[in-house]
């Protein structure tokens, strides 16, 4: 991980903790101030990023500078929070699989999106062949799991499959608990649920 990814990761967190404060604060004047400056700052960002990727495009993106802005990850993360990514999330998670493939195949084990629909839903099928060695179905499912979240966090839930495995949860937290109305900007939201069979 690179110090600008920690960063970001760390300011990640400290929102996320000023969240939960505001969303606990005794005062409701106040809570509904906070939560109006907040959905105003990020309609303001929104505008502002949406029409900087017009002008791109006004320009015939020189040097193909929209597409690399969509694969810089701190920058692709902005963009995903305002709905402005280059790339729909199918292409994102197509892309993420078959940057994670050779390291798969060393494992001996392979990873397929099986299902993506409209909500979100996103369905991946996964295997560990007979023989790899230290390869688990669990440390599989973990290096799946980390390349389509950093993918598409914008994903509703992620269900990772694979013969044999016994059903667990796990939360994912997605970005459409940023986004949208002033409580789902400001508010913590109940996390969806990954599993796999």
């Amino acid at each position: 991980m690179t110090q600008q990814q920690a960063d970001f990761r760390q300011q990640a967190e400290t929102i996320e903790r000023l969240v939960v404060k505001l969303d606990t604060a005794a005062d409701p004047l106040l809570k509904a101030v906070a939560k109006d400056l907040v959905q105003a700052l990020m309609a303001l960002h929104g505008a502002a990023f949406e029409r900087a990727l017009e002008l791109l495009h006004e320009l015939g993106n020189p040097g193909g500078i929209i597409e690399r802005l969509g694969r810089d990850e701190l920058v692709a993360s902005v963009l995903l929070l305002y709905g402005l990514h280059p790339e729909d999330m199918r292409a994102r998670i197509l892309s993420a699989l078959e940057n994670i493939r050779p390291g798969l195949n060393k494992q001996n084990a392979s990873a397929e999106l099986v299902g993506l629909d409209e909500a979100g839903a996103v369905t991946i099928h996964f295997q560990v062949k007979a023989g790899s060695c230290g390869s688990t179905p669990g440390s599989v499912r973990s290096r799946i799991e980390a390349a389509v979240q950093n993918a598409a966090p914008d994903a509703s839930s992620i269900t990772l499959k694979d013969v044999g495995i016994p059903s667990s949860g796990a939360a994912f937290v997605p970005l459409t608990a940023l986004q949208g109305s002033t409580a789902a900007t400001v508010s913590p939201q109940p996390p969806a649920q990954r599993s796999g069979d």
